[in-house]
């Protein structure tokens, strides 16, 4: 009887015992060696739905020519899982570039256009390696404000994470980055694994005189029931030639603002609306070739999307869809829509900080030429903008407010990229400004113009005192009008009295 209740009890009670706990992720694949420390499995563990939103702030400063200057942008960035296929997930990365109001400066409105609006979809494996959908490079830039945000995304390797352990990842034709485990701290209320990468030029460590050089520093708090960072933090310094200090820095500091599980109507009308973009922004990709044959095609996918404005409710990842709105009107006026902003982009300029302006002779499209040494013993604006760009109004008013309240005391010029005289002319006079427009494409080099709007505000001997890339109303019209002033005064000071020789 004994031996029955025995065999009894063996064949029963492991049908009724719990199986054996896994990991909850859905990113969790049995049999997988996975990166962990300690009893944590450090891996992505993403499911279908859920957004995660980033926000924090980039910082540039450094000196040039022995004047100094400093930069400030506002970053969000916004993580959506669009699927979750075996081996990873299919994700959707959008990030929103602000100006920053300096410190003590009235705060810039926070409802603002953003100046760069990027959207792009990825896939993340198990490992966190993050690739871009159709080539898309999504590294981190070395000389300006990320357009596209994946810093809280890393590679790890496979097996055992220890306290110091150390490993390198590659990215593409740069050198390699060399991560170090820096054992656990606290980074916006959980217990994170700190991860520590560095990168940097050949010659950061031997200065040569004939070539710059920079590293960057990245640090990771990595939260292991996520496998993304709650925090990220990065250095990168620049160094110019012959120099052993850095000459130019820039910091970003992102953190976790919230993690959550988009379901319902939430999580599909985001879905949808990133699915849709995306589908919109391709189509209009062939048409840009040629835009001025393409009117029918453009009116049509533009009567789509006003579709989908009006019939689908808006989430955050509006911006984007609104961009590439825009950049179908423009295709449809025939003009072909500028790059996506980078209006902040720092570039080397062949005249730079306190330096004297290379002399020009441009062409006038209203007829004639202008030189910039005729306008010597004035403070002079120059404003180079592309007349197809969403901000090209706002910078013609702007720089006719200048001119007309400062009237014959500064000299303010508009220098367009683009050689449409006749789009010129025509956006002159429906603006009404008076300002000389010139023809600016072939100073681009000269004055770095990389992107546009670009502002450049010299002194009374063409001396370059303040650069302003990208356009926001308040923001940057008060910076450029404050460095006006201060060589507007120093122009109409009098000359100190030559001192008095006893013979």
């Amino acid at each position: 009887m004994a031996a029955i209740f025995c065999l009894l009890v063996s064949t029963v009670l492991p049908g009724q015992l719990p199986p054996p706990q896994l990991p909850t992720s859905p990113r969790f694949v049995p049999g997988r060696m996975s990166a962990t420390v300690g009893d944590a499995i450090l891996m992505p563990r993403l499911s279908r739905g859920q957004e995660i939103v980033y926000r924090g702030i980039y910082t540039e400063e450094g000196r040039d020519g022995g004047v100094h200057f400093d930069r400030s942008y506002r970053v969000e960035t916004r993580l959506l899982v669009l699927d979750t296929p075996p081996r990873g997930a299919d994700v959707a990365v959008m990030t929103l570039l602000k100006h920053r109001a300096a410190t003590g400066s009235t705060p810039v409105d926070v409802s603002a256009a953003p100046l760069s609006v990027r959207l792009e979809r990825a896939f993340v494996d198990l490992q966190g390696n993050l690739r871009g959908g159709g080539g898309v490079d999504l590294r981190v830039p070395l000389d300006t404000a990320p357009t596209l945000e994946c810093g809280f995304v890393v590679s790890l390797p496979g097996g055992r994470l220890r306290s110091g352990q150390a490993w390198t990842t590659v990215e593409g034709d740069r050198p390699a980055i060399t991560w170090r485990v820096g054992g656990s701290e606290m980074a916006a209320g959980n217990s994170c694994v700190k991860l520590v990468g560095e990168q940097k030029s050949e010659d950061w460590d031997r200065p040569r005189g004939d070539r710059s050089a920079w590293r960057r520093v990245e640090t990771v708090w990595l939260a292991p029931h996520l496998g993304l960072a709650c925090r990220v933090e990065r250095e990168i310094f620049h160094r110019e030639p012959a120099q052993r200090e850095a000459t130019r820095k820039s910091r970003q500091r992102i953190e976790m603002e919230s993690s959550l599980q988009m379901a319902g109507r939430g999580g599909d009308s985001r879905r949808q609306e990133v699915v849709q973009t995306l589908a919109f922004r391709e189509a209009l990709s062939p048409l840009l070739e040629q835009p001025a044959r393409c009117g029918p095609q453009c009116a049509a996918l533009l009567r789509r999307i006003d579709q989908f404005l009006s019939d689908q409710p808006e989430t955050p990842y509006r911006p984007a869809l609104v961009q590439v709105k825009r950049s179908v009107e423009a295709a449809q006026r025939g003009e072909t829509p500028p790059a996506p902003v980078s209006d902040f982009r720092p570039v080397a300029t062949g005249a730079a900080l306190g330096q004297r302006a290379p002399d020009f002779i441009a062409s006038n499209f209203n007829g004639g030429s202008a030189q910039l040494r005729r306008w010597t013993g004035k403070p002079v604006v120059l404003v180079f903008y592309h007349p197809s760009s969403r901000t090209a109004a706002s910078v013609l008013r702007f720089g006719q407010q200048l001119q007309t309240r400062y009237d014959k005391q500064i000299v303010v010029a508009g220098l367009s990229i683009s050689d449409n005289g006749d789009l010129v002319r025509r956006q002159r006079a429906e603006l009404g400004v008076t300002l000389p427009i010139l023809s600016g494409g072939g100073m681009r080099t000269s004055f770095g113009v990389a992107s546009t709007p670009k502002i450049v505000v010299l002194d009374a001997n063409n001396i370059i005192r303040g650069e302003y890339l990208g356009w926001a109303w308040g923001e940057t019209a008060r910076e450029v009008e404050n460095e006006l002033k201060k060589w507007l005064k120093a122009n109409q000071e009098p000359a100190s009295p030559a001192p008095v020789r006893v013979p």
